[in-house]
């Protein structure tokens, strides 16, 4: 958002009265209609010789004092119903309740977003919510701030927008703020805009985030891609964006803005909360756009009369939405996807098309990620059940020297661990661990995956050094691949910081935990079961360092999210309340 100016306003007109006349502050809160901006507003833009693809910066240059663009044209010669002078907003010039209304959103967004981007983004918010446009009137500062005063006015003074800004925050409650591309937004790179997506923080008011249909198309595509050669896939391009998101690196075009600005945040939630809210709100648009996305395959599915190979590639698309949540965390709603897709690939004739869909080996995969989904839900023996399928499926397929095989050796020696058979899992993980380093290569997120699981069961099987040569090469290795700022790192350090605790040095083990719990809040959010394991990791420590207050904090945050995730009678649960259940009786007896 950018509402800076200077010089004087453009040659005036004679007046003419504003039918757009509204009683009291309500002035403030007029809004033009979606069906507005995508027609007239939109007639009016192609009248001034551009397209869609022009910014606002393009159709309202404030720095040429003597040349309207089409936004200040607008309102030129038209009386202010707000001052009473000449020469009004856009919105007080308009006229009739299919244009012009009480505003029901508010648009947070940049000034370089073009105007296509902009229509089309409210277009399809108004669609997928099935709005009328007629009836969703939306603030947007460009259209509703006067221009004509921006200009005569010269740079805003921060305090003063803070106020303004504020004051329609409070009277609309319900901030839709447009970020594009997703991998890395406009937006958050504008000191305006973070600032905007401060004051709806700080006043509690309702943030959507809402991208162009080309934005989701492309979010999607990412999603339902699978791993490249080098293992990785379009959902670690979703965590990466959350990584960047660091509104302490926004810009601003007077410098001033951005001292204020950020000293006003720092002094307020701070950049770190600040940001994981804003993840939070762009996990919400995800959530929204890949619900959406496969209710319509779905859809599609039972009304429509398919080929086969649209059912495989159906049962395709399901098994990578079932991926996704599994990724978030949402292992429920992952297995459910798998048990879909499971019974989508099963309804295919298993001669069809071999050469192009060996249905055999979806299936097989297939029951490979409902064994993870079952083995994360704490149910093992049905997890080794069907683990125990996929293997045997693999083996047949592609023998005992293969990738697909390998990833079966493993989940089956996760599950072994899980049940406390170590001697068991370590045998499966030293088979797969060979395969991976012969196929994928040292540097691939498989080969670190298996040397972090050799790791932990070493270290159950009290080979401490042994441990830690296998926890240093997978956080080399994830490092390297994904930076320092991703869950797999989060993962290895909580490894590593476990391995330390056994030790006896907590001091050590605390700062690996607190490394793990800044990158899970950041990129997966606070209810997540690696957050929570992360809390109860570091609250075990202060635990040991008798520093119980602190333990307990931590301890009962991961009660809360497994609670929340798995329900009350989820191991991890009952896990976590036995060691809350422990600090406190140790806080009683300190007590007596």
């Amino acid at each position: 958002m950018n509402l800076c100016g200077a010089f004087k306003c453009c040659t005036q007109q004679q007046p003419k009265v504003s039918v757009a006349a509204v009683a009291g502050d309500e002035l403030d809160f007029l809004a033009p209609s979606v069906y507005h901006l995508a027609t007239e507003f939109m007639d009016d833009i192609k009248a001034a010789g551009l397209d869609r693809d022009a910014t606002i910066y393009d159709i309202e240059n404030l720095r040429l004092k003597d040349k309207c663009g089409v936004i200040r044209r607008k309102g030129l010669g038209v009386k202010c119903p707000i001052d009473g002078r000449d020469n009004a907003s856009y919105v007080h010039s308009l006229h009739g309740k299919d244009h012009v209304g009480r505003a029901t959103f508010m648009l947070s967004y940049a000034w370089k977003y073009t105007v296509g981007h902009i229509i089309d983004s409210l277009e399809n918010y108004c669609e997928e919510r099935s709005l009328d446009p007629k009836e969703t009137y939306v603030w947007i500062c460009c259209l509703c701030v006067n221009q004509h005063r921006v200009v005569e006015g010269g740079v805003i003074d921060t305090e003063d927008f803070q106020g303004t800004f504020r004051r329609r925050v409070h009277g609309i409650g319900h901030i839709l703020a447009l970020m594009s591309p997703w991998q890395l937004p406009e937006y958050l790179r504008r000191i305006w805009c973070i600032f905007e997506m401060y004051e709806a923080y700080t006043t509690e008011c309702k943030v959507e985030i809402i991208m162009p249909p080309d934005q989701r198309t492309s979010l999607m595509n990412s999603i339902v891609s699978g791993a490249g050669v080098d293992g990785k896939t379009g959902i670690d391009e979703i965590f990466n964006a959350f990584a960047s998101t660091k509104v302490e690196n926004a810009e601003a075009s007077n410098p001033e803005d951005k001292v204020n600005i950020l000293s006003i945040i720092e002094n307020g939630p701070g950049y770190a909360k600040l940001n994981q809210e804003i993840n939070n709100y762009m996990r919400q648009w995800v959530v929204s756009v890949v619900s959406s996305a496969v209710e319509k395959v779905q859809k599609k599915l039972k009304d429509e009369d398919l080929s086969q190979t649209e059912i495989v590639e159906t049962g395709t698309y399901i098994s990578y939405i079932a991926s996704f949540f599994g990724e978030i965390g949402d292992k429920k709603t992952s297995l459910d996807f798998y048990m879909e897709a499971l019974e989508v690939y099963e309804s295919v004739d298993p001669d069809f098309d071999k050469e192009i869909h060996d249905v055999k080996d979806y299936i097989a995969r297939t029951y490979n990620n409902i064994g993870e989904s079952l083995e994360a839900l704490g149910r093992y023996e049905e997890a080794l059940e069907y683990h125990g399928k996929c293997c045997a499926q693999f083996e047949e397929v592609y023998g005992t020297d293969h990738i697909n095989t390998s990833a079966s050796y493993f989940n089956i020696g996760a599950v072994k661990r899980k049940q406390g058979d170590h001697e068991g899992a370590l045998v499966q993980f030293l088979k797969s661990v060979e395969i991976d380093e012969r196929t994928n290569g040292i540097y691939h997120p498989d080969t670190a995956n298996t040397y972090d699981y050799v790791g932990r069961t070493k270290q159950a099987l009290g080979d401490l050094d042994g441990a830690l040569e296998m926890f240093n090469k997978n956080l080399e290795i994830v490092t390297k691949l994904f930076g320092d700022h991703h869950p797999n790192v989060a993962i290895g350090n909580g490894a590593m910081g476990l391995l330390h605790h056994e030790k006896g040095d907590y001091d050590a083990a605390i700062e690996c935990h607190s490394k793990s719990i800044a990158i899970s809040e950041n990129i997966l959010g606070i209810k997540h079961p690696d957050t929570a394991s992360s809390y109860l990791n570091i609250g075990g420590a202060y635990y040991y360092k008798k520093d119980y207050d602190t333990a307990l904090n931590y301890i009962n945050k991961s009660v809360s999210i497994y609670t929340e995730i798995f329900g009350p009678d989820h191991p991890k649960t009952e896990g976590a309340q036995t060691w809350s259940d422990l600090v406190e009786q140790a806080i009683n007896e300190e007590d007596e």
